[in-house]
């Protein structure tokens, strides 16, 4: 999906009615906005959410200032910017993504994406899109964790056919040295195999 069409998914779920319009407004990002974020963008990166969103209080940097913040298949980023010239770019690589927390009140959803070495404290008002932006990245978590566990699941049955092969080396060996009589070594061989 591109920039532009998960920034205007992510307006689609603003409802209808003058209150919503207005909102609708000022959660367009401008078109500098856009063409500054494209530029950021790696070729094989696939955006899969995008909404401007504020930064709270608790942002280690900077807070009350309005971004963007784009879900991708390899970061979380989010983009802010006091002019046009301006733009600052934090990231968190989903491989290093640690945990998120997500809370909601009446009024606002804060969302928590807590890296190795970078933390973002984002908030805003419609709820739908925090909650689409924690599915994501918990969804990233998962995906990620149970990668991890195929790998090592597979390093391990790989390790241990290494020395079930060791193992038959070091039989075989013992037969030709006369040590072990054939029906020992085959009955040996059946074990470590699991035959």
């Amino acid at each position: 999906m591109t920039l532009e069409q998960a920034l205007e998914e992510s307006l689609s779920v603003i409802a209808t009615g003058f209150l919503s319009k207005v909102k609708r407004a000022l959660a367009t990002t401008p078109s500098w906005d856009i063409r500054a974020i494209k530029s950021s963008l790696l070729e094989n990166e696939d955006i899969l959410f995008a909404a401007r969103t504020n930064l709270s209080d608790s942002h280690d940097k900077v807070s009350g200032l309005w971004g963007v913040l784009i879900v991708t298949d390899l970061r979380v980023l989010y983009y802010y910017s006091t002019s046009e010239k301006d733009w600052t770019l934090d990231q968190i690589p989903v491989d290093t993504i640690e945990s998120i927390e997500f809370t909601r009140s009446y009024n606002t959803s804060h969302l928590s994406i807590y890296g190795k070495s970078s933390i973002f404290h984002l908030n805003s008002d419609r709820h739908v899109l925090m909650e689409k932006a924690r599915d994501l990245i918990n969804q990233m978590i998962y995906d990620k964790s149970q990668n991890s566990e195929s790998s090592e699941s597979e390093s391990s049955a790989s390790d241990n056919m290494a020395q079930a092969a060791e193992a038959l080396k070091s039989l075989k060996e013992l037969l030709d040295s006369g040590i072990i009589t054939q029906e020992e070594f085959d009955a040996k061989k059946k074990q470590l195999l699991n035959l």
